[in-house]
């Protein structure tokens, strides 16, 4: 094995031990919506399909792991790692109230490994959705003459472990699998602050904050665990010959699947932060499941191979068959979505380093699940995208994605949220199946 083969190799297990320590419960900043259903997700795009308008079901390059439709990975001829990084700047506002916050994450780490020319196994860790939000409200006890502060809260997450399967059928189209594993824990707290008792004197800190208050709390923790499943298919139909031009058509479907849950639950009552009574356990580890819906995509691309590529995918999921730990709906709405991208090379045999770079630009707009005083929550966004190619022979590269959109709109009772996302990611390519042959 050769000394970049033990450094690829380190690499990665130096990677993935911090990934799955820094998967936990790790989201982008605060997410009002994130309260309902599984939260808010990632998404299956790398930094290269991010640029796209999170297009690029139906094409792959082959230097980069194209996570949005299992079928593709197939197109990765050598050993194939990367690894993406997101971070996110988003301002919330809701009528004149306006709150900044930012915050990132591991993105994925995927491994890549040709068996044969035909047949290609994935390895993929990557956060799947996220829990961060906070509500607070004061409102009056009612006979009582005092005010309580009420705050719901929760954080957390689902991680996603996936091995691909991956084969090509004939010269032109290809199948794949998806067999992935779900795990992760959410907490999530209800929290009632009472203070201005009658004939009880407030104590004020030297902050201003009163300190004798009596704090009554509901704290609810679920882990979940549990596989899924994803199926994908990949064709490419020659335009014109000698692989000047191509039409490629592709397919993914994530099954529905019931994501198994166990759920503790306790209740306490603390005054000046100590516990007027222990702490007592409603329920311990009561097992039930969540309803993750199916979901699917389509997409075609016209491709001028080491040149441009056009994409257009559309994409669906059953949101309205969701149903939560108690078998609810939670109101949620079935999602469509389009996407629309576009990659430039501009001369793949030049030795000007610019003309190797790829360029991408792209358009995304759909509703989300969430409605709001009966106005579906839609979300718009356009992205920017460059892949650098760099090393020696450069065959590993630098990719950065950048998104700005809106979701919501600012009108009365609405919650309007515009997002700056940026997306980067390392590709290293190991050609570890050429055999070396000496004159």
């Amino acid at each position: 094995m050769s000394h970049y083969s033990k450094v690829l190799l380190l690499t990665l297990t130096i990677t993935l031990g911090w990934s799955c320590d820094g998967l936990k419960a790790q989201g982008l900043g605060n997410a009002p919506y994130s309260s309902l259903g599984l939260g808010e997700f990632y998404g299956e795009s790398y930094s290269d399909n991010s640029g796209m308008g999170q297009s690029g079901v139906s094409t792959a390059s082959g230097f980069q792991i194209n996570n949005l439709n299992p079928a593709l990975w197939v197109r990765n001829r050598f050993t194939t790692l990367d690894v993406g990084l997101v971070g996110q700047y988003k301002s919330i506002a809701e009528g004149s109230k306006i709150q900044k916050n930012a915050g990132g994450n591991l993105a994925y780490v995927s491994l890549s490994f040709p068996v044969s020319p035909r047949w290609v196994i994935g390895a993929n860790l990557k956060p799947y959705s996220f829990i961060d939000y906070e509500n607070q409200s004061v409102r009056p006890v009612i006979g009582t003459g005092a005010n309580a502060n009420y705050i719901t809260s929760g954080k957390g997450g689902i991680n996603k472990a996936s091995i691909t399967n991956s084969v090509q059928i004939n010269k032109y189209i290809s199948l794949g699998l998806e067999t992935s594993y779900f795990f992760g824990n959410v907490r999530k707290a209800s929290e009632v602050t009472v203070f201005n008792v009658p004939g009880v004197p407030d104590i004020v800190d030297k902050d201003g904050n009163i300190v004798n208050v009596e704090v009554v709390s509901l704290n609810e923790r679920t882990i979940f665990s549990d596989f899924a499943f994803r199926a994908g298919a990949a064709g490419r139909i020659p335009i014109k010959k000698d692989n000047k031009l191509n039409l490629n058509l592709g397919g993914a479907y994530s099954f529905g699947t019931r994501i198994n849950a166990n759920t503790t639950t306790s209740f306490e009552l603390t005054q000046d932060s100590y516990p007027v009574i222990p702490a007592d356990t409603l329920e311990n580890d009561l097992t039930g499941g969540l309803t993750l819906p199916e979901q699917f995509q389509v997409g075609t691309s016209l491709e001028w191979p080491f040149k441009l590529v056009l994409s257009a995918d559309y994409s669906r999921q059953s949101w309205s068959k969701y149903r939560n730990f108690d078998n609810v709906s939670e109101g949620l709405k079935d999602v469509n979505r389009f996407h629309l991208g576009a990659e430039y090379l501009p001369k793949f045999t030049s030795l000007n380093y610019f003309d190797l770079v790829r360029y991408r630009i792209g358009f995304s707009y759909g509703n989300t699940p969430y409605t709001v005083n009966g106005k579906n929550v839609n979300d718009a966004n356009v992205s920017l995208g460059f892949t650098f190619p760099m090393g020696r022979g450069y065959q590993n590269f630098l990719s950065a994605a950048l998104v700005a959109g809106q979701r919501g709109t600012g009108g009365a009772g609405q919650i309007r949220e515009r997002y700056a996302r940026v997306v980067l990611g390392i590709t290293l390519l190991e050609r570890w199946f050429i055999k070396q042959k000496l004159d």
